[in-house]
Order: C-alpha cells, then sequence, then structure tokens
C-alpha cells in the first residue's frame, strides 16, 4: 500500500525554493532515512510527507493514517511539566487516564527521565526535551512516525534505547527520519533517499546493510559529488568526504569520482 506519492513536486517559501522536482513514492512498512548536509532540504521534505508543507507545484497524494511527527527543536515556550504535557497529548489518544500513566511511565523509564516528570518543560536539556517529544509522539501509536534528527542532543546510552524502541515497533509503521548519525541509519533504515539543494540525487535500498565499501576521498568541490547515484555520504570539511557504496555499485562509484577529479585516500570493506 503507497502512503505517499509525490510527482515532480516543489515546495517555494517567501520566494525561495526549498524543493524541486521532488519525485517519490513510500509504502506502508518502510523504514527510511533521509540523508543530506545542513541546509539540503531534508526537513522541508520531511514536512511535505507529513502534509505540514503543501506543494506549490507537481502534484502529491497522502493516504489518510496517524501521524506521529517530532520537530528537530521542542517548542520552547511550553509551560506544562512533562508529566501533565505527556497526559495531554496522550489523551488525544481517548486511552484511560489510568493506562496511559502506566504506558508514560515505562516510557519513561527506557528514556531515563523518572526524575523529571515533574519538571517544567521549559527547564529542561535540550536532550530531556527531545526524549519527550519522541514519547508524545510513540503514545499516539501511529501509522506513520516522522522523526527530524531524532538523536541530536542525546547521550549515546539514549540514542541506542531509543534505536531499540523504533526496532521493537510493529513492522507495519512506517518510520522516516531524517539524520546524520551512522546509528539510526545503520541500524534502521532499509531505504536511503539523499537530498542536496531541495533535490533528490539518490534513492537506493541501505548499503549499509548489505556488503559494503567505505571510501575515503578529496574533493574539489561538493558539487562534484552529491549527484553520483548509489551511494551514501558525509562531507567533512570542505574538500572531503565519506562515502558508503555497496561493494557492486563501489567500481562504477570510484570510476565517477576519479573522472570529477577526487582522490581516493582509502577504500575498504564494511558489513
Amino acid at each position: 500500500m503507497k502512503i505517499f506519492e509525490a510527482k515532480d513536486a516543489g515546495k517555494q517559501i517567501d520566494g525561495i525554493k526549498v524543493l524541486r522536482d521532488i519525485s517519490l513514492s513510500i509504502s506502508r512498512g518502510e523504514k527510511v532515512a533521509i540523508v543530506g548536509s545542513n541546509g539540503s532540504g531534508k526537513s522541508s521534505l520531511l514536512k511535505l510527507i507529513a502534509g505540514i508543507y503543501e506543494e506549490n507545484t507537481g502534484r502529491v497524494k497522502r493516504a489518510k493514517m496517524g501521524i506521529g511527527y517530532v520537530p528537530e527543536h521542542f517548542p520552547e515556550n511550553i509551560r506544562f511539566g512533562v508529566m501533565d504535557y505527556l497526559l495531554l497529548m496522550g489523551k488525544m489518544t481517548r486511552k484511560p487516564e489510568k493506562e496511559l500513566l502506566k504506558i508514560i511511565e515505562d516510557y519513561a523509564k527506557a528514556f531515563d527521565i523518572m526524575d523529571f516528570l515533574q519538571t517544567p518543560i521549559r527547564k529542561c536539556s535540550k536532550g530531556t526535551k527531545q526524549k519527550v517529544g519522541i514519547i508524545q509522539a510513540l503514545l499516539k501509536n501511529p501509522d506513520l512516525l516522522l522523526l527530524d534528527e531524532p538523536l541530536t542532543g542525546l547521550d549515546e546510552k539514549t540514542q541506542n534505547e531509543l534505536l531499540q524502541q523504533l526496532l521493537s515497533l510493529q513492522k507495519e509503521i512506517t518510520i522516516i527520519f531524517t539524520a546524520h548519525e551512522p546509528l539510526l541509519i545503520e541500524g534502521l533504515a532499509d531505504r536511503v533517499i539523499g537530498i542536496d539543494a531541495g533535490k533528490i540525487f539518490s534513492d537506493s535500498p541501505n548499503a549499509k546493510k548489505e556488503n559494503v565499501r567505505k571510501i575515503k576521498a578529496i574533493i574539489p568541490n561538493k558539487e562534484e559529488i552529491v549527484d553520483i547515484p548509489w551511494m551514501t555520504h558525509e562531507f567533512i570539511g570542505e574538500h572531503s568526504a565519506e562515502i558508503i557504496v555497496a561493494a557492486k555499485d563501489s567500481d562504477q562509484v570510484l570510476r565517477m569520482l576519479l573522472e570529477r577529479g577526487c582522490s581516493i585516500v582509502e577504500l575498504k570493506e564494511k558489513r
């Protein structure tokens, strides 16, 4: 079942094109990572999928479903304490309060925020606010869970706890997230979409779950590699990148890198 389809969709805000020529189809149950550098359009694409953004051009279809959305930055002006806020959000699901209290307590223990349940959210750390945002989305038992940089502000222990929570969700739940961290991409995603300058430049099964190779390369400039298919990449400074590619595609990617003036620093197998 298709839950989202876009054909040549674009979004413009205050005269600036934040998304261009987006053609994309997502099926129920997929676990999709959206990757790219800061300002590439990752969050805008997530908002288009969520329906927070409506397209200015092209066509978009969204299935009717329950959506849980976690923004990168939690609102700063919420006056509720953590427990009161989560209860308020949870009551929208029409679950009995006794049941909600038990669910919230279980999540609070899992995310190690029991000591903060009576703390006003505005006085919580960024990491604690991030945990609260994730919990309120999970309380809805969503069909589609959208996470914008969900590991931001979380320590390593909590990052692993979040990964395990997401892996434990029912297979039918679709999860779409933006991330830089390899932990979530490698551990959860079965599909990786690369975006740059508001355009999708790659869309492929997660090579990091296959027999893959890691390439470190010196690049003349970022524009030289952003449209190379079959790979995911992370820029390390202005003139270097770490690239992950399926072993079966590595020879072709290496050839394209060399043709574009890149220098290969390291090539190694990675499972």
